[in-house]
C-alpha cells in the first residue's frame, strides 16, 4: 500500500474520533503475511494500543444507505437478513469513494451522497486467494474436506441475482446505471463478501446494566464474525499514554443506532446481522495460530484494542480468535498455519509458529512430518453413518431409520460430528464425541429397545459400556468403516503420499500447496483415530476370549467357580477407555 494511503487513513481515523498510540504501534508490510501491525517498543500486558468510536464502524446499523434507500424498501428486498445488506453498503461506499475522485465533488452534497468511510475503503484488499476465487480444478484438490461445502458460492450468487440486483435497479439516484457494470458486478459482490468474511467483527449493542447481569458472557469482547470465543474482562489500562473511555472524542452511544428502526425487529435474533461490522484499524492486525497477544474489547462508547500479554519490540501484534483449523483459515483468509505438532511417537507439544515456520528450504520429509495445525478437525456427517449401517450386517434393524433420525434431530442433537488430532497416549474414549457413539447405538438398536428408549425420552449412552464387549465391538466396527469411507473421499492418496508431495515445493502452485496442507491435516486425524479403533478392537477381542471363552471347555469355568459355586462375582472386566463424558468435547453443529 502506498504511504500516502496509510497517512490519509490514519488522519481520517484520528479526525473521526479514533486515537492510536503511534509510539507503540506501526503499520508495515510483513513478509509472507501482507500488511500488519508491529510493536515499535516493548508493550506491557493490558495496554490500550488504540481506540475508536462505535460510530465509525461500518455496519447496516451505522451506514446511511438503509435510511436513504428507505426502510420499507430495504425490508421488501430482504436486505435486513444475512450479509446481503452489509455487502451492498460496502459496495455503495466503494463506488462513491472512487467515483467522487473523478467527478465534481460538489455533486456529493447535491445528491446527498456521503462517503464517510472513503479513506478506510482504500485500505481494503482488492484481490483474494480464498477458495471462493479458485477454479474448479483447484477446488478439486480440496475434495474430501469440508471447505468446498462451506464456500457457499451458489447461495451467494443466488442472493446477488434475486436480492441485490433488483434492489439497485429501483434507486438510480443512489446506484446510477453507469456504476452497475463496474461497482455492482458479481465479482465486486464476491469481493465485498470476502472482505466481510475475512475482516469483520461481531460487535453487540451495549445493553442496560440489568441485561448485562443476565448475559455477561456476551458483552465485553468483539469477536470475529462467526467466532465463538467471548469474554468480559473489561481490562484496565495503566499508562499515561493510554486512551480512556469517556474522553473528548467519545460519541454518544445513540450514534451507534442510526438505523434503529430497521433493526428493531431483530432484537430477539440469536445472530443479529446488524452486529456484524467492519472495524477500521482493528482489521489491520493479522492472526496466527498460538500467537494472540491483543484483543478488541467493546464498551458503551468505544472499542479498544488491548494487549493480552507482553509484546516485544519488532514483534507483530496479533489479534487471533480461537486458533481455527486450516480448513477455516483457508476458506476465510486464503492461508494455512504450520506449527510443530505432536505425533503418536512423540510426546511433544505445539510450539509458537515463528519458531518452526516452514521455509522454502525446509521441505524434507522429516520436517514435514513434524508440522501441521493442532486445531485441525475432521467433520463426520450423520448421513454417512446411516449409509454405512444400511449396507452392513445391521441393515435388518433399519426399517424405521427415518423415525429414529427425526427423533434424534428433534432432541436437538447434531448431524455433524467433529474429530480432532489425538494427543500422545489419548484413549479412544477421550477422542470420540459422545453423540457420535450415541447415534450409532440408536441406529443399530433392536426395534423393541428403540421404542422403549423413545417412550422414556432417553437417547442411548454416549460412552463405551464396561463389560459389554459385543456392543462396543459393534460400535467400533461401524465407526471404523465410516472413517474408512471418509478417507476414501479425499483426493491425493494416503498421508504419506501428501507428505511426499509437500517435499517437492517446486512442483506445487501456492493454492495447491495450501490445499494439500489442509487435507493432509485431516487425513492424519483419520489415520490416528482408526489406529486407536483397531487397538481397542484388538483389546476387546482379547477380553472376549479371556472372559467368555471361545471353546466348550471354557463353558464350565464361566458358570462355576473353583469352590463349585457361581463364578463371576470377583471377575474384572476390562474395556479400554475412560467411562463418563466429562472429558469429551461436544460435537459442534
Amino acid at each position: 500500500m502506498d504511504d500516502a494511503d496509510i497517512a490519509a487513513f490514519v488522519q481520517w481515523f484520528q479526525s473521526s474520533g479514533g486515537s492510536i498510540d503511534t509510539k507503540v504501534m506501526g503499520i508495515a508490510d510483513v513478509p509472507r503475511s501482507g500488511r500488519g501491525a508491529i510493536a515499535m517498543c516493548d508493550i506491557p500486558e493490558g495496554y490500550t494500543i488504540f481506540t475508536l468510536p462505535r460510530a465509525i464502524t461500518l455496519s447496516t446499523r451505522t451506514s446511511p444507505l438503509p435510511a436513504l434507500f428507505g426502510f420499507d424498501a430495504w425490508r421488501a428486498h430482504r436486505l435486513h437478513k444475512g450479509w446481503v445488506g452489509l455487502i451492498l453498503c460496502m459496495m455503495w461506499e466503494d463506488a462513491w469513494t472512487h467515483e467522487l475522485d473523478v467527478v465534481d465533488r460538489d455533486r456529493q452534497s447535491q445528491d446527498n451522497i456521503q462517503t464517510k468511510w472513503g479513506p478506510y475503503m482504500r485500505t481494503l484488499p482488492t484481490t483474494f486467494d480464498t477458495p471462493m476465487f479458485w477454479s474448479s480444478e483447484e477446488l478439486e484438490e480440496l475434495r474430501g474436506t469440508s471447505v468446498v461445502d462451506k464456500i457457499g458460492r451458489e447461495d451467494a450468487e443466488r442472493a446477488y441475482s434475486e436480492q441485490l440486483v433488483p434492489a439497485i435497479k429501483t434507486a438510480p439516484n443512489l446506484f446510477p446505471p453507469s456504476h452497475h457494470g463496474k461497482w455492482y458486478t458479481l465479482d465486486a459482490y464476491h469481493r465485498a463478501g470476502s472482505r466481510i468474511l475475512s475482516r469483520s467483527f461481531t460487535v453487540h449493542r451495549w445493553k442496560d446494566d440489568d441485561e448485562i447481569e443476565e448475559d455477561k458472557d456476551r458483552d465485553g469482547v468483539a469477536e470475529e464474525s462467526g467466532a465463538s470465543e467471548v469474554e468480559d474482562p473489561h481490562p484496565n489500562t495503566f499508562t499515561e499514554s493510554s486512551t480512556h473511555v469517556g474522553d473528548a472524542h467519545s460519541p454518544s452511544p445513540l450514534l451507534d443506532d442510526t438505523n434503529e428502526e430497521l433493526n428493531s425487529d431483530s432484537e430477539d435474533d440469536e445472530d443479529d446481522p446488524s452486529d456484524v461490522a467492519m472495524v477500521p484499524m482493528a482489521d489491520l492486525l493479522n492472526a496466527r495460530w498460538g500467537s494472540e497477544n491483543a484483543k478488541l474489547f467493546y464498551e458503551p462508547f468505544v472499542l479498544r484494542m488491548v494487549t493480552t500479554k507482553k509484546v516485544k519490540q519488532g514483534e507483530q501484534i496479533f489479534n487471533t480468535y480461537g486458533d481455527p483449523p486450516n480448513s477455516d483459515l483457508l476458506r476465510r483468509y486464503g492461508h494455512v498455519d504450520l506449527v510443530r505438532i505432536h505425533s503418536p511417537s512423540r510426546d511433544s507439544t505445539p510450539d509458537r509458529l515463528e519458531d518452526v515456520e516452514m521455509k522454502d528450504c525446509d521441505t524434507d520429509v522429516e520436517t514435514i512430518l513434524r508440522l501441521g495445525n493442532p486445531s485441525d478437525v475432521v467433520e463426520v456427517r450423520a448421513d454417512l453413518i446411516v449409509h454405512v449401517v444400511q449396507r452392513s450386517n445391521f441393515s435388518s434393524k433399519m426399517k424405521d431409520v427415518h423415525t429414529r433420525i427425526e427423533w434424534w434431530l428433534g432432541e436437538g442433537e447434531d448431524d455433524t460430528f467433529v474429530l480432532s488430532l489425538p494427543g500422545p497416549g489419548s484413549a479412544l474414549s477421550a477422542i470420540l464425541p459422545p453423540a457420535l457413539i450415541s447415534l450409532i447405538r440408536l441406529i443399530i438398536m433392536p426395534e423393541g429397545d428403540f421404542k422403549s428408549a423413545r417412550s422414556k425420552g432417553k437417547l442411548p449412552k454416549g460412552h463405551f459400556k464396561k463389560g459389554d464387549v459385543k456392543d462396543s465391538k459393534q460400535v467400533l466396527e461401524i465407526l471404523d468403516e465410516v472413517l474408512n469411507q471418509c478417507e476414501g473421499m479425499y483426493i491425493g492418496g494416503s498421508v504419506e503420499d501428501d507428505e511426499r508431495l509437500l517435499s517437492l515445493p517446486e512442483t506445487l502452485a501456492e493454492r495447491k500447496r495450501h490445499a494439500v496442507i489442509a487435507r493432509l491435516g485431516e487425513k492424519r486425524i483419520l489415520r490416528d483415530v482408526r489406529q486407536r479403533i483397531r487397538m481397542m478392537f484388538a483389546e476387546l477381542s482379547v477380553t472376549s476370549r479371556t472372559e467368555f471363552g471361545d471353546e466348550k471347555d471354557n463353558t464350565r469355568r464361566d458358570n462355576v467357580g473353583e469352590d463349585g459355586g457361581k463364578a463371576g462375582s470377583n471377575r474384572k472386566r476390562v474395556v479400554n477407555g475412560r467411562e463418563g463424558g466429562s472429558e469429551w468435547k461436544r460435537a459442534r453443529k
